[in-house]
């Protein structure tokens, strides 16, 4: 089944690192797809500035302890008028609730998230006014929405009481609208790379059981090796697609066959089953280091636990590893 004609289920993977790597990797090209009008705004001979710590206070201010199920990136850019701007990307990963709800809450999060930036900037800065940010949603599930109503470009949170009203409306790009835009994606792809981003992303969304994921991902890599993109430029990708379309262990071999013969039609190298192995064994090394500096030696039973774990626990582990407080926690579900 394509992507195009796939009905969007609810996902069964957790996306947010990929998501995050991607914004990282492809900011430019990630606003040039999904909010064009802004991209045509910033002046791209000045790089864009990640503000990673300034983000992840904002965040555990408004959420601490709670399971992550969306991926932000706060970036500075320069605009071709010469100021500076402020852009929040959140991807919406999963949704919690549904219904009216779901809307409401989501809304005031995008709110929340947009004030704590601008108090924490206006209190570093000791201005009188704190700036402005721009907030793009992106939503990845929609579950307030029915499969027959048209995609929004923008939403809104109200709130009324007594004489006082809260309105705050940002814009929204709602990934599924994307699934009857296939061909699109697939003739951007070539000079976008996160084309590529959402196709996987849709692929993946389109086939939640990951026993029937072979095929498409086949597809989107004989795709991506003939889309001319240069050798040191294909491995990111790969690795971005193969990480949102994780496949069963006792399939990879099969992938890496296949794989391996597209490399030769291409004449490109590939990653091999015992780089990646290498990979996974760098990941729990370094998440072994970064335990032991927090909170001090650990027995043996928790190094062979990191050091047996696949690379979806071990993504678990290090994001939880981010606001953990004690050692249970790195490990919580």
């Amino acid at each position: 089944m394509s992507a195009r004609n796939a009905s969007p289920p609810a996902l069964a993977d957790d996306h947010d690192s990929p998501w995050k790597d991607a914004l990282e990797l492809y900011f430019p090209q990630a606003l040039a797809l999904l909010t064009p009008d802004l991209y045509s705004l910033i002046d791209r001979s000045v790089p864009v500035e990640f503000l990673d710590k300034e983000l992840q206070a904002v965040l555990r201010a408004s959420a601490p302890g709670q399971g992550r199920r969306h991926a932000d990136k706060l970036a500075r850019v320069r605009l071709r008028s010469g100021d500076d701007a402020l852009l929040l990307v959140h991807v919406e990963v999963q949704g919690r609730l549904s219904g009216p709800l779901a809307l409401q809450v989501f809304g005031w999060r995008m709110l929340e998230y947009n004030v704590l930036i601008r108090q924490r900037e206006r209190r570093k800065g000791r201005a009188l006014l704190p700036p402005q940010v721009y907030s793009l949603g992106v939503l990845i599930d929609q579950p307030w929405r029915s499969p027959q109503d048209a995609p929004a470009a923008t939403l809104t949170y109200q709130s009324d009481f007594l004489a006082q009203r809260t309105r705050f409306t940002f814009p929204i790009v709602e990934l599924n609208d994307w699934r009857t835009r296939w061909d699109e994606l697939d003739a951007l792809a070539p000079a976008n790379p996160f084309a590529v981003v959402i196709m996987a992303q849709l692929q993946a969304a389109g086939h939640p059981d990951k026993a029937s994921r072979l095929a498409p991902l086949l597809d989107l890599t004989r795709r991506l090796y003939g889309y001319g993109y240069a050798r040191d430029g294909i491995g990111p990708l790969l690795r971005l697609v193969e990480w949102m379309l994780r496949l069963p262990a006792d399939m990879e071999t099969d992938y890496f066959l296949a794989a391996q013969r597209l490399e030769q039609e291409h004449e490109m190298s590939y990653v091999t089953i015992a780089e990646r192995h290498g990979m996974v064994r760098g990941q729990a090394d370094l998440l072994l280091r970064q335990i032991q500096r927090r909170f001090g030696p650990v027995d043996e039973a928790v190094v062979q636990r990191i050091r047996a774990a696949g690379t979806e626990d071990l993504e678990t582990w290090s994001l939880n590893f981010v606001d953990a407080a004690s050692l249970e926690e790195v490990f919580k579900d």
